[in-house]
């Protein structure tokens, strides 16, 4: 697998934390003053349904009821506080600079990476791109695995878009039914949410470069056809597609998820794994 061919001043290094911006202290959920009627049973980060036209510019999505308690100790999904972050967009893409080439073995599939209209990130958005590229062509990320091989797509429609979202656009794509921000796979598009792009998630504490490596490479998996798991062994890696944006814990997942079951069935046996960002 020979290296990406990076344009000029083009690094792919992962980029710090934003600079600059106070912090803001994540609002708590309160009681949903609409149900929404879906025609389907809506499952966080796994999606087999066309997304909706992003309607990000209108009234904000009410929020849903308030989780379960979480055990002391416990890491919980709330997002964390810490810098500002896009919270809306145009519901509308634009492809992001990136480097041009095929990279690993099996069956080929065309990726694009893209930004929403309107989110206006401090570096640019290149600097997603490299995060995005680096992560998918990282000697641990899908492209060294042997299951697919990723060519970027320099025009036309792609197999697979890859696609940074302001906080409501993704609220909206992948719903709020469990009121805590995530980022799923729909239809050929991974919607990553800008809030945790640049907040993260407790479970991976201050190493937000790990977080984002975990988003990336999660949602590429429900692409590639795989489902949750969970933590197989108290103090191993957590499997790449255990939701660890909401515990790295069977115990705690299990109880975060009861009201909206994802997939696979969560035991409470006390078991708690450590992050990891990759596939197995």
């Amino acid at each position: 697998m020979s290296g990406p061919d990076w344009p000029a001043g083009f690094s792919g290094e992962l980029p710090a934390r934003p600079a600059g911006g106070g912090r803001r202290v994540p609002r708590l959920p309160v009681l949903f003053a609409v149900c929404v009627v879906l025609t389907a049973v809506v499952v966080l980060e796994v999606r087999d349904r066309p997304p909706p036209a992003p309607t990000p510019a209108g009234p904000a999505p009410q929020a849903a009821a308030a989780g379960p308690a979480h055990p002391v100790g416990g890491t919980g999904p709330e997002l964390p506080a810490g810098v500002p972050f896009p919270e809306r967009g145009h519901g509308t893409w634009h492809r992001a600079p990136g480097p041009h080439g095929t990279w690993g073995a099996g069956p080929v599939r065309t990726f694009a990476v893209e930004v929403e209209d309107g989110v206006d990130l401090p570096h640019g958005d290149d600097s997603f791109a490299a995060v995005v590229h680096r992560v998918l062509l990282h000697p641990r990320g899908w492209a060294s695995t042997g299951r697919v091989a990723l060519r970027s797509a320099e025009t036309g429609e792609p197999d697979l878009r890859i696609r940074l979202a302001s906080q409501w656009t993704a609220r909206s794509v992948c719903g709020f039914d469990l009121p805590y921000d995530t980022s799923c796979h729909v239809d050929g598009g991974v919607y990553l949410s800008a809030a945790r792009w640049f907040r993260g998630a407790h479970s991976f504490g201050d190493d937000l470069s790990g977080y984002r490596a975990y988003a990336v490479n999660h949602e590429v998996g429900h692409y590639l056809g795989l489902g949750h798991e969970v933590c197989p062994e108290d103090g191993a890696p957590a499997p790449l597609m255990m939701q660890q944006t909401f515990s790295t814990g069977n115990d705690e997942l299990a109880d975060i998820t009861a009201a909206l079951p994802q997939g696979v069935v969560v035991p409470r046996d006390g078991r708690v794994c450590t992050p990891n960002s990759w596939p197995g």
